[in-house]
């Protein structure tokens, strides 16, 4: 399906092993299959047919591959707000949103740099280096008073669109705007995923801060 992404859906890294792919997929179809709702008076045959979707491409490389693709593909659209955003600053002139999206997307790598150390001995040196520079991008968040939750680089990316339309939105109002997109647009699959997203990646982000 168009502007959809798998990763997202199935709540894994673009970077997941076909183990790591396979583990979301049967995990989350256990939690959503049909026959296990219905008797709570709760259809979620829709949800299942995304996670099935999402598997079918994720698990054959040649579609992944057409997939990933297209992901950059969309993201070289919002790579061109930085690109002119950092002539401006280059200029002089004042921080605008695109420097919180960026210092969102750099928070982003870094974190997700960490969490893959965790998983290897003897990285206290390294993580110790990415909680310096870590904190470089949370006070520059922290700055634009958009609060921790916000901070996922899919949540960042859409506020970004919405404030190049209107370059006179706050901060506090594109958070509103964005409360009241995801209330009445997101499934209940989708809140959930992107709830799940969130708060483990605030809990990376205080872990990784302990260091």
């Amino acid at each position: 399906m168009e502007n959809r992404n798998y990763y997202e859906i199935l709540g894994v890294s673009p970077k997941a092993s076909l183990e790591d792919i396979t583990a979301a997929k049967n995990a989350l179809a256990k939690k959503y299959h049909p026959d296990a709702n219905l008797k709570d008076g709760i259809d979620t045959t829709e949800q299942m047919q995304a996670i099935l979707e999402a598997f079918s491409v994720l698990s054959d490389p040649a579609r992944r591959a057409d997939h990933d693709r297209q992901i950059a593909g969309r993201k070289g659209v919002i790579q061109t707000f930085d690109l002119h955003e950092t002539a401006d600053e280059e200029q002089g002139e004042e921080p605008v949103f695109v420097t919180y999206w960026k210092a969102s997307n750099d928070l982003y790598d870094i974190i997700t740099e960490s969490d893959e150390l965790y998983r290897i001995k003897n990285q206290t040196a390294r993580l110790g280096q990415l909680a310096m520079q870590a904190i470089k991008h949370i006070l520059i968040l922290r700055e634009s008073q958009i609060p921790e939750k916000y901070w996922h680089p899919d949540i960042m990316n859409w506020l970004l669109f919405r404030w190049f339309k209107n370059r006179n939105y706050t901060a506090s109002y594109l958070v509103t705007l964005y409360d009241e997109y995801q209330k009445n647009e997101f499934g209940r699959l989708e809140k959930i995923r992107m709830q799940n997203k969130t708060l483990h990646y605030q809990r990376s982000v205080k872990k990784l801060l302990k260091y």
